[in-house]
């Protein structure tokens, strides 16, 4: 319908790209009008949250990859009794133009991360909290009032710079799109010059998910430190 086929040269780019989110990533598989991503069989059953955050890392990464080829994505989350581990499946849509802003994000795919970081203004962390597009979730500056709640989770925030990904509800879908905002938000920091670090978070029963609603505006998927990056020290001889 869209013209649109994963020839030789666009798979290499897409490949290029996922393989930069390191050896957890989610399985992609490539067809040639579409790619499904599933959770990998080995750590399906004993990563749960955490690997459908990285297939909505990954995601995020074939949005990313479609929207420089100049293809709008469409996303769907299909289920299927067959398949449990498929997560999401993207097709490209209608043929546009990228901007000058997604060339930007994908040149950021290629830039390390999780170095040490030294805390940034809540501006920063603001405008790029307001970079999320994902739907079904939110991007929020991390409050004093719930650091008491993260450090449940096993998070430590203690002088840093913090946002936290939440969604209205807890399914499989909203741990992809949770994946997707996160890894966008660590694009969007690129992009300005800043580094970030993934915390994960403690899966959390029925009962706990209904205590941190009190506590927070939603559930708390997954938490980004943002700042700029401080060098190693060199060892003394």
């Amino acid at each position: 319908m869209t013209g649109f086929r994963w020839d030789t040269s666009s798979r290499a780019v897409l490949g290029d790209a996922l393989v930069r989110l390191g050896p957890n990533r989610c399985v992609a598989e490539v067809r040639p009008d579409e790619v499904v991503l599933a959770e990998p069989p080995s750590r399906r059953d004993r990563a749960r949250n955490a690997a459908l955050i990285e297939c909505g890392a990954a995601l995020s990464t074939v949005w990313t990859v479609l929207r420089i080829l100049g293809r709008d994505p469409v996303v769907v989350f299909p289920y299927d009794a067959d398949r449990p581990d498929v997560a999401a499946v993207v097709r490209a849509g209608a043929a546009r133009p990228p901007s000058s802003g997604e060339w930007a994000r994908y040149v950021a795919l290629r830039k390390p991360a999780e170095p040490e970081l030294r805390p940034v203004s809540l501006a920063v962390l603001g405008a790029l909290a307001g970079e999320d597009f994902w739907p079904e979730t939110d991007v929020r500056i991390v409050r004093p009032a719930w650091v008491p709640a993260l450090e449940q989770l096993g998070a430590d925030v203690t002088g840093q710079s913090a946002l936290l990904v939440t969604t209205p509800g807890d399914s499989r879908r909203h741990h992809v799109l949770a994946g997707a905002a996160l890894h966008g938000t660590r694009l969007a920091a690129a992009v300005r010059g800043f580094s970030s670090r993934n915390v994960p978070l403690s899966r959390l029963t029925a009962v706990e998910r209904a205590r941190q609603t009190e506590i927070m505006p939603g559930i708390p998927q997954a938490l980004l430190l943002v700042g700029l990056a401080t060098p190693k020290r060199r060892k003394a001889r």
